[in-house]
């Protein structure tokens, strides 16, 4: 004999409810799970100073690969940096955020995902002539072939010098702290992505405990690494991986950015909306919300036309003195891969009208930014401290 229509609609309705209890249980799980981890002392990077100053170059998400490999296969691996390496290759630190794992693995993430790419090795070769000394890994794409695929990147990255901050095969070495040591002065660099509900139930993409993965973004774990990090060094640099593609600054964004400043943070240098977004001096601290694209191997949206190159001039620490930025530049670079065929370059004259939003945004939030000779300059004065013992 059958159960009844009403039994059979009571034992659906507790089953539902058991799953919706089950997942919410999971989900609670999955956001409060936050095991303690010992923390890694930063590794430190070595160099002699090139010249009376300590020069750090900053750029947004770069990948060589997907739409930009037949251009590479035709003219080599260093093509899409021709026109802007020598801002690279003078600079004493130059960081990017390297939006794409380096590996051959072709076991790609599992489930739906829109948008997935990979580096190949053979790209290294170009980011040493470069001078590239540090990427950011902390982003929704580094994962996009696994395990394998960080893994792979963070062998070939060691393999050729290019240093690393924001993902690891577990979350010590994700929050691992960068320290380049130029000349006796110390440059610190964190990176970290967003703490967003897709990244960590769907992409699963964070390090916690032994996982493999990214450094999110809490405010007790960021607050934690810069509090150790800050004593030891003259310029403290975040690189951070939030906001929306191609949108404007998000409250989170400005929250968190203006939090970062409260912590002593020097400079936040923001990717992932891959279109540049308005700059905010708050305090002493440089917010540069979004740097846009650099060498982006996709088509790109057609409104995605410039990135920047933010070029910040260190004055060396002296006896009792910490180093402090002195100046900030901005060089504006065409990014559209339509109009400069994936080989970003500067801005001609008769382009420097794309600029306006981005000036007229910062100077809504109070910043200082004028063009000089097709360089933003940034009214961005440090006062002095005293250096770390």
């Amino acid at each position: 004999m059958g159960r009844s229509p009403y039994r059979r609609r009571l034992i659906a309705l507790a089953t539902m409810t058991l799953l919706v209890c089950a997942a919410g249980v999971w989900v609670l799980f999955e956001t409060l799970y936050d095991p303690r981890v010992p923390l890694a002392p930063p590794f430190v990077v070595e160099r002699p100073r090139s010249g009376d100053e300590v020069t750090i170059v900053l750029g947004g998400d770069f990948a060589p690969t997907d739409a930009a490999m037949p251009r590479i296969r035709e003219r080599g691996w260093r093509y899409p940096y021709e026109a802007t390496a020598g801002w690279l290759r003078e600079a004493d630190v130059t960081l990017l955020n390297l939006e794409a794992p380096v590996t051959e693995s072709d076991e790609p993430f599992p489930l739906p995902k829109k948008y997935i790419y990979k580096v190949e090795p053979a790209a290294l070769e170009a980011w040493r002539w470069l001078g590239l000394d540090a990427v950011a890994l902390a982003n929704n794409h580094v994962g996009d072939y696994r395990d394998r695929g960080l893994a792979d990147t963070l062998r070939y990255l060691d393999a050729a010098g290019v240093a690393h901050a924001g993902a690891g095969m577990d979350e010590t070495a994700a929050r691992r702290p960068l320290i380049f040591d130029v000349g006796g002065t110390r440059i610190g660099y964190l990176a970290y992505l967003e703490d967003q509900p897709g990244y960590r139930l769907y992409l699963r993409a964070f390090a916690r405990g032994n996982s493999a993965g990214c450094a999110r973004l809490t405010r007790a774990d960021v607050a934690e690494d810069v509090r150790r990090l800050r004593p030891l060094v003259d310029v403290l640099v975040v690189g951070v991986h939030w906001g929306e593609n191609y949108a404007d600054v998000t409250p989170d964004q400005e929250r968190t950015g203006r939090w970062l400043a409260g912590l002593g943070v020097d400079v936040v240098a923001g990717h992932h909306p891959h279109d540049v977004q308005p700059l905010e001096v708050w305090g002493d601290t440089l917010i540069l919300y979004s740097l846009g694209n650099y060498a982006w191997g996709t088509p790109g949206w057609p409104q995605l036309r410039i990135g920047f190159l933010a070029r910040l001039r260190v004055t060396p620490r002296s006896a009792g003195t910490a180093g402090r930025i002195r100046a900030v530049e901005l060089v504006p670079l065409a990014t559209q891969n339509a109009i400069v065929d994936f080989q970003p370059r500067p801005l001609r004259p008769e382009e420097r009208s794309w600029l306006e939003p981005f000036l007229a945004g910062s100077r809504a939030r109070g910043a200082e930014v004028e063009v000089e000779e097709g360089t933003v300059r940034v009214g961005f004065p440090r006062a002095l401290r005293q250096a770390a013992p």
